[in-house]
């Protein structure tokens, strides 16, 4: 299945995340990640399921992005960090505001560096610990190892089960000229 429809689809996330991130759009890449949950939760949830939700979203990171992150926040708080960014392109959704989920603040740079650390620090001081710090380049990273496992994992699956095959069909890529 080499070239299956979702392999295409997984490479062409990889391919606009880099593209994106290399030219430091990264409210752009934000969303390309937190979209890309979305579409990958849905393919992995069970045949019944047959939209995205929040518990199809956190199924996905919790099975897949958490287990190879670093990342100091749970899956209640990245679907909320993916309501703002989708929704308002800020940190800010109706859960943190809420306290029903740490609001994520973003930096990117070497994860050694002093600023990097400094702001991760000071990010889990606001607000009463109600905020957590994420550096958007290792949050990439950690993404990229995740949906590749997924891609693996997911390809085996479709060959067993006729509703998973079709909804990889069913998902956009570009067929230009």
């Amino acid at each position: 299945m080499k070239d299956s429809n979702i392999e295409k689809y997984i490479n062409s996330v990889i391919e606009a995340v880099d593209i994106l991130h290399e030219k430091a759009l990264f409210g752009q890449v934000l969303t390309i990640i937190y979209s890309s949950i979305d579409a990958c939760g849905l393919l992995d949830a069970s045949a019944e399921q047959n939209k995205a939700t929040g518990k199809t979203f956190k199924d996905w990171v919790n099975k897949y992005l958490l287990p190879v992150s670093s990342l100091e926040c749970s899956a209640d708080d990245l679907w909320g960090a993916r309501c703002a960014v989708l929704h308002t392109h800020t940190a800010v959704s109706d859960l943190s505001k809420a306290s029903k989920v740490k609001e994520i603040q973003y930096i990117s740079g070497p994860p050694e560096h002093p600023l990097v650390i400094a702001f991760l620090k000071a990010s889990k001081d606001i607000g009463e610990k109600e905020s957590i710090g994420v550096n958007i380049d290792i949050l990439l990273m950690d993404f990229l190892k995740a949906i590749e496992k997924f891609n693996t994992e997911f390809i085996d699956r479709i060959k067993t089960c006729d509703v998973l095959k079709n909804r990889a069909s069913r998902v956009l890529l570009n067929h230009a000229m």
